[in-house]
Formats: structure tokens, C-alpha cells, sequence
């Protein structure tokens, strides 16, 4: 009941901030209504669940315990030979399923309804006339050097990034006036490719025709052209980590590395959710500890500060160790499970010292 309680205040705040900010942003440009906004925000919900599930499961943990303790009602289980191993345990259970919950359907929902949320407000901004910051489809990029530029335009792009589909190269040279280069271009071909793949520093091109001033269209079956574009900035570009459902990960992560791409941030993503079972049963056992000490003796308030505390600095302790398994510095199981077990080995040790001595 606490858990419900919390988790209805959560979403109910959550909706009221994020419906403004949708108004906010998304309506400055375009005509939104109210309606379209709750349906943009519903879409983030499931997103922003997960992220606040752990500090829902330690306030959630502090008001049952709190009551449990206030109405004498952990005196009478130890009175009965219960110890606090037994007690506890339902809050070790409920929490690691409902971690299970998260990593195996919360967050796929989440990670579906966010890429939803990415078109339906590109579709929007566009309608708008406003171009949205990143979208997989309908892509320009441009790369040049001393001697022209090349403009590239696809239609779409797949999940890493790096195949693109329905292609047009505009190649521009230099204009050169008495042996010194000048800001203006001449058009010196255009590409169009079904495909078109980055490459150890080249596109490859597939199914191409060739058009150049006074010639007659050329068809080919490959084209390399060489580029200086970085395919994993162009993996950063179009796709997050938090688009990518959990069930997905693992084939995506083969699917860059294969690729030759960094996919640090992609791994690092998958073993945060494999631990949040343990996660949120180490937040619980937070909130439970800090609650069992009898009302009478006095200084709960100071022990609720105290976990709030806690929890908070596991929260941020495991946000800077994600990103340093995102940019590779440790490696991304150390980053993810460390934390995680650490805060759990803790909570058992000063359970274990407080009720077994």
C-alpha cells in the first residue's frame, strides 16, 4: 500500500511537471493541446517510472517499517521468536522482483514509448516548421576538405547509425582564381545509392548512378568514397541507450561491435539493469533499517535523514560510475554490480551487528 502510494504520487507529479514542460516547449513552436501533451508525456512516463522506482521502494520501505515500529508492532514480532532476518525478508522479495519488473518489462515499454515519443514529437516540430534536433529519417550531413564538399542526404538511417538508405551525394569542387582557392563551388556530380555504409574511413555505396555535367547517367554496382565522418559520433548522434529495450540489447551490442563502434555506453546500460534487482533490494533494506529502532528510545527522525541520506548518495555514486563505464575508463560490469553490492553488503553488515550482535 505504501508502494502504491508513493509510485501514484510520483506519476501524478511527474505528469503535472512534464505536461507544462510539453506546453512549454513543443507548443512554443507549434499549436499543441492539452491533450497532445498528455499523450507526449503518458509516452515518457514509463521512462521516468524507472528512474525514480528505487527512491519510491526506499520511502515506501521507511513508511511501513515507520508504522510497523510506531505501533509497537516489531516488539511484538521479536517477542514471538521472529528475528529481523524473517521480517525483512518480504521487503528483500518484493523489491528484487519488482527489479526484475523493471529490467524485464518496465524498461522495454519505456524504451519503445520513449523512440514513440522521439518520432511523434519530430513528426510535430516538423509539421510545425521547426526541424527537430535528431531523427532517423530524412537525414542531411555534409564533409569537406580544402579541395570541396560533399552534401549527403538520406532517408533513413539504421539504429547504429552507420547504414544509410535511399542516398544522394551532391559533390561540390573548388573554385580556384589565379592559383588561390575561393569560397565558391561548382557542382561536380551527383550519387544515388539504395545503400550507402561507413567503413573503415570510406562509404561504400551499393546499387549507385552517376550523374556529371555533359554525360549520360553511369550505373554502378559499388562506389567507395572516402570520408572523414566519425561513425561513432554519428552513433551518439541518433541513437541513446535509453532507446534500446533490455530484450534488444544484447544483439545491438554485437551488432556495433561487429561494426568496429565504441559500445560502451550500450553495455554499460545492459549490466545497469541486470543489477537493479539487487538495486532495489539494497534500497529497501535502507529503508527498512532506519526504522526498526523502537519509537520510545528516540532519534528516528535523525535515522530517516540519515537513509534518505544514503540512498541519495548510492544514487549519485552510481550515476558517476555509469559514466565511467560509459566512456570505457572501467569496465562496465565492474561499474554497474560495484555500487549496487556494495550498498547491499553494507545494510546486511549493520543488520547483521544491530539484531545479531
Amino acid at each position: 500500500m505504501a508502494l502504491a502510494l508513493v509510485i501514484g504520487i510520483f506519476v501524478v507529479t511527474i505528469m503535472l511537471v512534464d505536461v507544462v514542460e510539453q506546453l512549454r516547449t513543443v507548443g512554443g513552436d507549434v499549436d499543441l493541446s492539452p491533450l497532445q501533451a498528455i499523450q507526449l508525456s503518458s509516452m515518457k512516463l514509463p521512462a521516468l517510472i524507472e528512474q525514480t522506482f528505487p527512491f519510491a521502494i526506499l520511502v515506501a520501505a521507511m513508511m511501513a517499517y515507520n508504522q510497523l515500529s510506531k505501533t509497537s508492532e516489531l516488539s511484538v514480532i521479536r517477542a514471538i521468536g521472529q528475528s529481523a532476518w524473517q521480517f525483512l525478508m518480504p521487503i528483500i522479495v518484493l523489491a528484487s522482483l519488482l527489479g526484475l519488473l523493471s529490467m524485464m518489462v518496465l524498461n522495454p515499454l519505456g524504451a519503445h514509448l520513449s523512440e514513440r515519443f522521439e518520432s511523434t514529437r519530430a513528426s510535430l516540430l516538423v509539421e510545425g516548421g521547426r526541424p527537430p534536433a535528431r531523427s532517423r529519417s530524412d537525414i542531411w550531413l555534409r564533409q569537406g576538405s580544402g579541395e570541396g564538399q560533399i552534401v549527403i542526404h538520406a532517408q533513413t538511417v539504421d539504429a547504429t547509425g552507420q547504414v544509410f538508405r535511399g542516398v544522394k551525394f551532391l559533390e561540390e569542387g573548388r573554385i580556384y582564381s589565379g592559383g588561390q582557392p575561393t569560397e565558391a563551388y561548382r557542382f561536380v556530380r551527383r550519387l544515388d545509392a539504395d545503400e550507402a555504409i561507413i567503413v573503415d574511413g570510406f562509404w561504400q555505396l551499393t546499387n549507385v548512378i552517376e550523374n556529371t555535367p555533359g554525360n549520360l547517367p553511369q550505373h554502378m554496382d559499388k562506389l567507395a568514397i572516402e570520408t572523414d565522418l566519425d561513425p561513432n559520433k554519428l552513433l551518439s548522434r541518433f541513437t541513446s541507450p535509453d532507446t534500446v529495450g533490455f530484450w534488444g540489447l544484447p544483439s545491438f551490442i554485437r551488432q556495433t561491435s561487429r561494426a568496429g563502434l565504441d559500445s560502451s555506453r550500450f553495455t554499460m546500460r545492459w549490466f545497469g539493469l541486470t543489477a537493479l534487482p539487487v538495486l532495489y533490494a539494497a534500497m529497501g533494506l535502507i529503508g527498512a533499517l532506519v526504522c526498526l529502532r523502537l519509537s520510545r528510545l528516540g532519534g528516528t527522525s535523525q535515522l530517516i535523514a540519515a537513509g534518505a541520506l544514503s540512498a541519495t548518495g548510492l544514487f549519485f555514486v552510481t550515476q558517476f560510475a555509469s559514466s565511467l563505464g560509459a566512456s570505457g575508463t572501467i569496465a562496465p560490469a565492474i561499474a554497474a554490480w560495484s555500487p549496487t553490492l556494495c550498498a547491499l553488503f553494507i545494510a546486511l553488515s549493520i543488520l547483521s551487528y544491530q539484531e545479531d550482535g
